[in-house]
């Protein structure tokens, strides 16, 4: 200290540059010293409040109690603490600290007061927001819609709330303290401390993951948890804050949807189960019906007779149709519908469409015809069947509500994308029409514009349902344009390749020709006296199949198998050229018999045939996959077992 200064000013000079602010006042609490941190804190020069009155500058409010009782603690203590409300000059209020006594002079007499006062407004404001904040951690966390708990890095629970408490149902002092994998189902007690190790290293610090629990009345329950391991501001892990969402009945509502669907695909498959054997047992009985109409209509008969017998055919192939178009719903529904594509003439589809809806059409004394346009390609890649089917589904609705006038056929081409053509397709009839309120419903499985007894048209509701799933699956489109009473036109369109672009070798090609082609010589079989074998448990479709086959080849020889057995031991001891092979077959069924023929390598190039009255894809798939050569669907169409006669027991082939 310098000696020059006295020390009464020198200590006056550390009050000045003091951190709070230093008020004196006389007795009378009139201001004699101000420093430069009060004139900071309440906005005052020391000019402007020395002589005043510390009510007047101040505008003092005491927190607790009154300005009369601080006076009086301060005289009975010589000391006053405490916090009170104070006021800027330009009115602000501040929360001031505030620390009063009595100043003395040397010889002890009590001269005036000194206050030191530090603003505490913002630490003020800081504690309540803290404050605040906390109250409404504390009210979310205790009503918080899921359950939320701390653990610590053990896995004991260190805070609940109360939904957890609800969940588990037990109450805070029961779970506190204690290891959450305590009340884990068995199974699921280790899941936590596996995402904890992950977390304590740096990995998966906010995790998502399902655990079961144990509640207090021993249910079990799903709880869908996230876990967020805090660590403090040095990177320490301190806790995990965990949040419990009870998922057990949507966990509840996933087990039960999971059995239905297996119930469903159980029923599905009964269903498909059912549909397939309804048709084997309906096809049997009209492979006799068809075939030996068929072989009747090559005796001799008047033409009543004629007349009768083609009429009889008629039903029957009525009846088949109604049998595929169940087994195509089915196959649809399965997902289990499968095309096979090849190379097809499309003028023979075209063709083969009409002719068989040709008859129907001069008995109704209706046009139908096609509009030949040259430029259409000769040769396509498409599945046949499929697109034969479509094309009779839709020209047979043409003519059966058609009454007068024509149904007309067009088809036109265009350039589509990756060296494909498009084909549009249109028929167009002059038929009833189809009113506005059946239109939405056109496309829906068993839907029939005339559900009465009195209805005009028959069928079956299927046609449009299949004939549109087919076209999804081929990726094609349909839709159609109809005026009540005056005609419908439906067009539908497909992309496919031309037999230019099916990469096909010139061999390949001319084989192909030559199979395609229906003009098989089938003089070619009259010399020929191959060994057949027919395995066939029924006898009557035995007797249908001899005949069948005597009408194509009449010097074949033939030999007949009532089971599987009976065409093994054959097979091995009379080596035919061919043979027929009926699936299913008692002792032994068709697969197993195939199989066991093919492990004997002197059987290898036997042609199989398979003969089945199930259509189903699958059984087409077993078939071919035991080493059978074809496959003919019961009834067996005449031409298709020409075809196969002729493919595989021409001269060339027998030579």
């Amino acid at each position: 200290m310098d000696q020059n200064i006295p020390k009464e000013a020198y200590s006056s000079l550390i009050l000045q540059y003091f951190y709070d602010a230093v008020i004196v006042t006389d007795l009378k609490f009139h201001i004699t010293s101000w420093n430069l941190a009060a004139e900071r804190i309440y906005g005052y020069k020391a000019e402007e409040a020395l002589g005043s009155s510390t009510i007047d500058v101040l505008k003092t409010i005491f927190l607790e109690g009154d300005r009369e009782k601080s006076i009086a603690q301060l005289q009975a203590n010589g000391i006053w603490q405490g916090e009170v409300f104070q006021h800027k000059k330009d009115g602000t209020k501040l929360k001031i600290r505030s620390a009063a006594s009595f100043l003395k002079d040397k010889e002890g007499a009590t001269i005036g007061v000194i206050a030191i006062n530090r603003d505490i407004t913002e630490e003020n404001r800081i504690q309540e927001d803290l404050a605040e904040s906390e109250e409404r951690f504390r009210m979310s966390f205790e009503n918080a819609g899921i359950g939320v708990c701390l653990l610590d890095l053990d896995g004991k629970f260190l805070r609940v709330n109360k939904k957890i408490q609800s969940m588990l149902g037990y109450s805070e002092v029961e779970l506190i303290g204690r290891p959450s994998k305590e009340f884990a189902y068995k199974e699921d007690q280790n899941i936590f401390h596996q995402y904890r190790e992950s977390a304590l290293k740096g990995k998966d610090v906010d995790v998502v993951y399902e655990k079961r629990y144990i509640s207090k009345s021993n249910q079990i329950l799903w709880i869908e948890i996230s876990n967020s391991l805090v660590k403090d501001r040095n990177g320490v892990p301190l806790y995990f804050v965990v949040h419990f969402n009870d998922i057990t009945d949507r966990k509840n509502a996933e087990i039960h949807l999971i059995q239905a669907k297996k119930e469903a695909e159980r029923a599905n498959q009964a269903k498909s189960d059912f549909v397939a054997n309804m048709s084997h047992e309906i096809r049997t009985p009209l492979n006799g019906v068809i075939g030996f109409n068929e072989l009747l209509m090559t005796t001799n008969l008047d033409s009543d007779q004629k007349e009768y017998v083609k009429n009889a055919i008629s039903s029957a192939h009525g009846l088949l149709g109604i049998i595929n178009d169940i087994l195509d719903i089915s196959k649809i529904e399965a997902g289990k519908l499968v095309l096979n594509e090849t190379i097809s003439n499309l003028k023979h589809i075209i063709k083969d469409s009409l002719g068989v809806l040709q008859w129907r059409a001069k008995e109704k004394n209706i046009q139908l015809d096609f509009e030949v346009n040259p430029k259409l390609p000769e040769w396509i890649v498409v599945d046949a069947t499929r697109l034969r089917q479509i094309l009779i589904n839709l020209l047979g609705n043409a003519v059966k509500f058609t009454e007068k006038g024509s149904v007309i056929l067009k088809i036109d081409s265009e350039i589509a994308e990756n060296e494909k053509i498009k084909l549009n397709f249109s028929i167009k009839d002059t038929g009833i029409g189809i009113p506005e309120s059946h239109k939405p419903n056109l496309f829906q499985s068993f839907w029939q514009g005339e559900s009465n007894s009195t209805r005009r048209f028959g069928g079956t509701g299927l046609g449009l349902r299949i004939t549109k799933s087919l076209l999804d699956l081929m990726g094609g489109q349909i839709d159609f344009s109809s005026e009540e009473g005056k005609g419908t036109e439906f067009r539908f369109s497909i992309e496919c390749l031309t037999l230019e672009n099916a990469n096909l070798s010139d061999a390949e090609n001319e084989n192909f020709q030559k199979d395609i082609w229906e003009n098989i010589n089938q003089y070619k079989l009259l010399d020929v006296s191959p060994k057949i074998l027919i395995a066939e448990d029924n006898l009557m479709n035995r007797d249908l199949l001899n005949r069948m086959i005597l009408k194509y080849i009449p010097k074949a020889i033939l030999f007949e198998a009532r089971n599987g057995v009976e065409a093994v031991r054959m097979s091995h001891e009379l080596k035919p050229q061919l043979i027929f092979m009926d699936v299913q077959m008692p002792e032994m069924d068709g697969l197993e018999a195939t199989t066991i023929i093919r492990k004997n390598k002197s059987n290898e190039h036997i042609p199989i045939i398979a003969l089945t009255a199930g259509a189903l894809y699958e059984e087409r798939k077993k078939c071919f996959d035991v080493g059978m050569d074809h496959f003919l669907t019961k009834p067996i169409d005449i031409l298709a077992l020409n075809q196969v006669l002729f493919h595989y027991l021409n001269p060339t082939k027998l030579d």
